[in-house]
């Protein structure tokens, strides 16, 4: 039977117990695992449950070949390690970010194509794009996480920068 998103009014949330393919904070043992888990995600939102999933995120494991720490030394790893998805209007993407109060982000991988200019959500998602575009800094030109040799350079010149 076809199970719809009126059929549970008081769904809030959707969490998937760890170890199910596409939980919240689903290990990826590389960087290109984490499209295809989103994809699925994305599906089954766009579908079923627009509302549920919002805030999933994902995290690249830190047994994984592609994982590092850019700087030992620092309090938290500032490479982007964690992957969830960003919105603006109705338009649904995803993005690597750092995972401290204030992200160190990639630029958005979009799943959805850009509303049209005429349409009533253009304004809303002009604005939530101006605001996302302007939280991507040091990984600006990156859709995933750079190598490490390449975010230890990003990082010594946004040093470079501050100084």
């Amino acid at each position: 039977r076809e199970i719809c998103e009126h059929e549970f009014p008081v769904l809030k949330s959707l969490c998937l117990p760890k170890g199910v393919y596409g939980c919240d904070g689903q290990e990826f043992q590389s960087i290109s695992d984490a499209h295809d888990v989103i994809s699925v995600l994305y599906s089954f939102r766009k579908r079923r449950f627009s509302s549920l999933l919002k805030d999933w995120s994902g995290k690249l494991s830190e047994d994984s070949p592609d994982w590092y720490d850019a700087d030992r030394r620092a309090v938290y790893n500032p490479a982007p390690m964690y992957v969830l998805f960003v919105e603006a209007g109705s338009r649904v993407g995803y993005r690597w970010e750092t995972a401290h109060d204030v992200p160190m982000a990639c630029e958005v991988n979009w799943l959805d194509p850009e509303p049209d200019r005429y349409s009533s959500d253009y304004e809303k998602y002009i604005e939530e794009l101006q605001e996302i575009n302007g939280q991507v800094d040091i990984y600006r030109g990156y859709h995933q996480p750079p190598t490490e040799d390449e975010c230890k350079r990003l990082l010594a010149e946004f040093m470079v920068d501050l100084s």
